[in-house]
């Protein structure tokens, strides 16, 4: 069932929702003009799962991977803190960088990273808003809403993902050298947490 709105309730899937991925997937153009396919799959699998799959490794070696990462990033105070990477913004990236500029605690980002994560492994139903998040894309970009995507290599893609059950995927190298990216992922109710 697609999501519709009731006056200040929604009811349904908004991963189904055309209009709500339309704005969220517009939100994140105005930012990262240079999105490939596979890193709107990232954004979907980050606000699907948050970060889930961070559970699969110990937990001592995401925070060495984390220590790591916040070490070698340069403090940027002109990057935004956070940003949603979820429709209804439930998941939150809060960007290392800008971070490392506020001289906030590391380890206290850390906790809340792996609290999320574990918020995220108990969400149920999250192959098929992955599922449903790709095909409501692949419609987009079919109707030419999203014109940027050809529609077939959108096809394409998703299917590979289903062969592949749905993997976590890095970010396409254009984004890389772009945008450089250095974040970690926070449920939005952790956010007066951290600030």
């Amino acid at each position: 069932m697609m999501q519709i709105k009731l006056g200040c309730y929604r009811v349904g899937n908004i991963w189904k929702s055309q209009q709500d991925i339309f704005n969220f997937l517009v939100s994140h153009f105005r930012f990262y003009h240079q999105m490939e396919i596979q890193d709107v799959y990232k954004l979907f699998y980050q606000g699907v799962f948050g970060s889930a799959h961070i559970m699969r490794s110990s937990i001592s070696e995401f925070e060495e991977d984390l220590l790591e990462e916040f070490d070698q990033v340069k403090e940027n105070s002109a990057q935004p803190l956070w940003e949603s990477i979820h429709p209804e913004g439930k998941i939150m990236r809060i960007h290392l960088a800008a971070y490392k500029s506020k001289k906030k605690d590391i380890d206290q980002l850390s906790t809340l990273c792996i609290w999320t994560a574990e918020i995220a492994e108990k969400e149920v139903g999250s192959v098929e808003n992955l599922s449903a998040a790709m095909d409501t894309f692949y419609r987009l970009c079919k109707s030419r809403k999203i014109p940027k995507y050809n529609p077939l290599e959108v096809d394409g893609y998703h299917k590979w993902l289903i062969d592949n059950k749905y993997p976590p995927v890095h970010h396409s190298e254009i984004y890389h050298q772009k945008y450089d990216p250095h974040y970690r992922l926070v449920h939005r109710e952790f956010l007066p947490i951290l600030f």
